[in-house]
């Protein structure tokens, strides 16, 4: 099954386009990304409002203690927002204390919270430089294990991805990667050359699974023996430039692979968009980011699929 490589040009120029017309609507309406699987209870999470804890001190402490502690359940919240969910916390329990930044808007000086979209009077969040940090401060939090009712664990149902998808399975299967299931964590470790995927049961639908498959194989052709890019090669972490770009690459891999292999769900693109929104903000020197991220995305795509199928022979 070979593929027409200018029809390929086309379709990812069609979905390039497509993409930066809906990160357009995405920055205009505040949209955020959010994870399209559950991540259960490996990744610290505010129990009542679903809110991952952000910063890099509050997730590894929270996630240590839940493991020493908690059975690694991550289901965290405040003593208040634990009694106003009706599950107050259990007499006699010690809180685990977080930090984080305190912000206000830079027109009026009143606090503001990083994901309100306006302050109480009415000016604009959203746009650059409209907060300015003032501080830091700090909260204790709740595990659920420390409530009167511990919310129940997340169960993962049992699906095969590849029912209705086996063309996208045989295409990941051929790539030889080594591909790891498990936890509530997707990524791609370069240091040993291995793809952590969550157990395809705790995607919303097998589309959102192959799509983030995709995504971290994407990553995976980074490697120096493979296609030898930069934002793989010479990764410092989650943080640069170079590790924004390479999130730009792999998502447009992603959405060109989906749409070549017929992977579609409503709201799919959108979901792209809101991805790339996010690291795009990152690349504050690079108005042409998304473009030269699809060239190299091209790439990717024709390696996945060259050896994934055999096309392009």
């Amino acid at each position: 099954m070979g593929y027409n490589t200018d029809k390929l040009n086309k379709t990812c120029e069609r979905v390039t386009s497509l993409i930066i017309d809906s990160i357009e609507a995405a920055e205009a309406a505040g949209t955020q990304w959010k994870p399209t699987w559950n991540r259960g209870s490996f990744f610290p999470v505010n129990a009542t409002t679903e809110r991952a804890y952000g910063g890099i001190f509050n997730p590894l402490c929270l996630a240590l203690i839940a493991e020493a502690n908690f059975d690694s359940d991550n289901r965290w919240a405040g003593f208040g927002q634990w009694k106003k969910s009706g599950n107050p916390v259990k007499r006699g329990q010690t809180g685990t204390p977080i930090w984080f930044p305190k912000m206000a808007c830079a027109d009026c000086g009143t606090p503001v919270q990083p994901w309100l979209k306006k302050c109480r009077n009415g000016h604009n969040l959203m746009r650059k430089g409209a907060t300015s940090f003032v501080g830091w401060g700090s909260a204790q939090v709740f595990n659920n294990q420390q409530t009167r009712s511990p919310l129940a664990t997340v169960e993962v149902k049992d699906v095969d991805p590849s029912v209705g998808f086996e063309r996208m399975a045989a295409i990941v299967g051929n790539l030889g990667a080594d591909l790891r299931h498990g936890g509530g964590r997707a990524f791609y470790r370069p240091s040993e050359d291995f793809i952590q995927m969550p157990e395809a049961g705790t995607f919303n639908t097998p589309q959102d699974y192959w799509a983030t498959s995709i995504h971290e194989h994407a990553h995976w052709t980074g490697h120096a023996d493979r296609l030898n890019r930069k934002g793989i090669t010479e990764s410092k972490g989650f943080r640069g430039e170079d590790y924004a770009f390479e999130e730009l690459v792999a998502e447009l891999t992603a959405a060109f692979v989906c749409q070549h292999v017929g992977v579609e769900r409503d709201g799919l693109i959108e979901h792209h968009a809101s991805y790339l929104a996010a690291w795009k903000k990152r690349l504050t020197e690079e108005p042409e980011a998304l473009r030269k991220a699809a060239s190299l995305a091209g790439a990717s795509m024709r390696y996945i699929l060259d050896k994934g199928e055999g096309e392009g022979k």
